[in-house]
């Protein structure tokens, strides 16, 4: 009696291990709640509300497409500041798009998520396991977290973060922490909008478009002193080392230090550029030469003709059977079932097949050349250069 018992112990223990590694965190049951809504009532999902962006970005974030989920759950703060689970999505899409301004924006939106939902600090242990960021905690309960649109009075560096970087190195992290954290540097139609995207391009190599995008920023800001070198490292790199002068010559006269620099990035410049422009190139090989001769195989070939169909025409070959012959090892070839036989010889080096007599003496054949592989015996039949059949027979 007490092996039913012990067995139904066991059933009830595994049971239990299983709804409790199923069991859905509060996160996961807000989500869940919002897409039944919104397949049902859609009282809070319903066109342009939160909710919906909410789904929205948890599409793109269950996609792994982080940035475009950072959009969608933004628009969800701005909506709803005291969304525990949109300020907490939020700050994870921006973790994970492993850019440290977008690391250091995401702490305010996860201190904010902790405050609002302490339960959400199990949830990410577990999606964040390795402690990328820590939250602080510091946000007071009534300083809600910054929206995407900085106060007008913000600097352009509205964010600044002590680093070791000068030069030109400190203006491209600038740059992209400012385009992280919405400065007004990187905002609409600036300079440093454009020269943000020339960079993305001169960091990919593409220094053709890259150079289209500095000419832009110039446009907005011509005395900025890097937009001016990295516009003349983009065009000499390139070839148009004249081109380059005028823009190297305002950018050395700003900042010195980049005469040092010259003389190593643009070599490198030149040859991630050669490179991109080689793998551009179509490499063909050489067409493989036809080797023709080796042991002849006897027994039926069936003969085809291959007839073009004309320009635009699918498919553009079609092939007409012509017929068959039998090749016997006696020397001799029989055109189709009891037609007439004739005498051959062929030269296993060169592989040519001449038609001593029968069939394909008397019907106009140039030449015959014969080839051999693993699966199939070809004899092409030459009638002139423009027309020939190509008969095969299937080895065993």
């Amino acid at each position: 009696m007490r092996t039913p018992l012990l067995i139904f112990a066991l059933c009830m223990l595994l049971f239990s291990s299983v709804a409790s590694a199923q069991e859905k965190d509060e996160l996961d049951k807000y989500i869940q709640h919002l897409k039944d809504d919104n397949a049902g009532p859609r009282k809070e999902t319903g066109f342009l509300s939160a909710g919906s962006d909410f789904l929205y970005g948890q599409g793109y974030f269950d996609a792994k497409n982080y940035s475009s989920a950072e959009w969608y759950f933004m628009d969800v703060v701005k909506k709803q500041k005291d969304n525990a689970f949109a300020n907490y999505q939020l700050a994870i899409s921006l973790i994970r798009q492993n850019d440290a301004a977008k690391k250091q924006q995401a702490q305010e939106y996860l201190d904010a998520a902790f405050r609002l939902n302490p339960s959400l600090k199990d949830r990410y242990q577990k999606d964040v396991p390795a402690g990328t960021i820590t939250a602080t905690q510091t946000t007071p309960a009534n300083n809600p977290p910054a929206t995407s649109t900085p106060p007008a009075n913000n600097p352009p560096n509205n964010n600044p973060v002590t680093t070791n970087l000068t030069g030109l190195d400190a203006y491209i992290d600038r740059l992209k922490r400012s385009s992280a954290t919405f400065g007004a540097e990187t905002a609409m139609n600036t300079a440093g909008q454009e020269a943000l995207y020339g960079i993305g391009y001169y960091e990919k190599n593409d220094l053709g478009s890259a150079e289209t995008r500095f000419r832009l920023a110039l446009a907005r800001d011509a005395e900025q002193p890097y937009i001016n070198y990295m516009m003349a490292i983009s065009l000499a790199a390139q070839g148009n080392k004249e081109a380059a002068k005028p823009f190297l010559q305002k950018a050395f006269a700003k900042d010195a230090s980049l005469v040092r620099r010259y003389d190593n990035d643009l070599p490198k410049a030149m040859a991630e550029w050669k490179k991109l422009e080689d793998a551009k190139q179509v490499k063909t090989s050489p067409p493989t030469k036809e080797t023709y001769g080796g042991r002849l195989v006897f027994g039926n070939y069936t003969c085809h003709q291959s007839v073009w169909n004309g320009p635009n025409r699918s498919p553009a070959y079609s092939f007409q059977y012509k017929g068959y012959f039998a090749l016997k090892a006696d020397g001799t070839y029989r055109w189709l079932d009891n037609g007439q036989t004739g005498r051959y010889k062929y030269d296993a080096k060169t592989g040519n097949i001449t038609w001593l007599s029968g069939y394909f003496k008397t019907s106009g054949v140039k030449s015959t050349q014969y080839k051999v592989d693993k699966e199939m015996a070809q004899a092409t039949v030459n009638f002139s250069e423009s027309y020939r059949w190509e008969c095969g027979c299937e080895r065993k």
